[in-house]
C-alpha cells in the first residue's frame, strides 16, 4: 500500500513539474513564488495575499483549506495517540494534500495587473 502511495505521488509530481504557467510581464514570477511558498507554509494565506476572499468561490476555497488543515491536524494526533506509526501516515497525508493544494492553486492564481489584461471583444481575422 506504501509503495503505491508512492508511486502516486511521484506520478503526480512528474505532472505537475511540466504544465507550465505563462505569464505576461516578467516581474510576476517572484510574486506567484512569493505567494506559492506563503500557502506552502499556512494553507489560505496565498489565496488571502492574492485576493480571493473577495468573491463567493474565494471564500469557499480558502474556507475548505482550513478546514483540511485542522481536519488533517486532529487526524494526525488521534491516530499517532490512539493507533500508532503506520496509521498516523493518514493524517500526515491530509496535510500534506493540503499544503500542495494550497500552494498550487496560489502559485496559478497570481492576479495579473491591469496594463497586461486582457479585455474586449474578440478579435476578427
Amino acid at each position: 500500500m506504501l509503495k503505491k502511495i508512492i508511486s502516486m505521488t511521484v506520478v503526480l509530481a512528474m505532472f505537475m513539474a511540466v504544465s507550465g504557467v505563462a505569464y505576461a510581464e516578467e516581474n510576476n514570477s517572484d510574486k506567484s513564488l512569493t505567494r506559492g511558498a506563503a500557502s506552502l507554509v499556512l494553507p489560505g494565506w496565498g489565496q488571502y495575499l492574492n485576493n480571493e476572499m473577495d468573491n463567493k468561490s474565494g471564500k469557499f476555497k480558502t474556507g475548505a483549506m482550513i478546514v483540511l488543515e485542522i481536519g488533517g491536524i486532529v487526524t494526525t494526533i488521534l491516530l499517532g495517540t490512539l493507533v500508532g506509526y503506520p496509521v498516523i501516515w493518514v493524517g500526515i497525508g491530509i496535510l500534506m494534500f493540503n499544503h500542495i493544494w494550497s500552494a498550487s492553486d496560489a502559485y496559478l492564481k497570481v492576479p495579473v495587473g491591469p496594463e497586461v489584461a486582457m479585455k474586449g471583444d474578440k478579435l476578427n481575422r
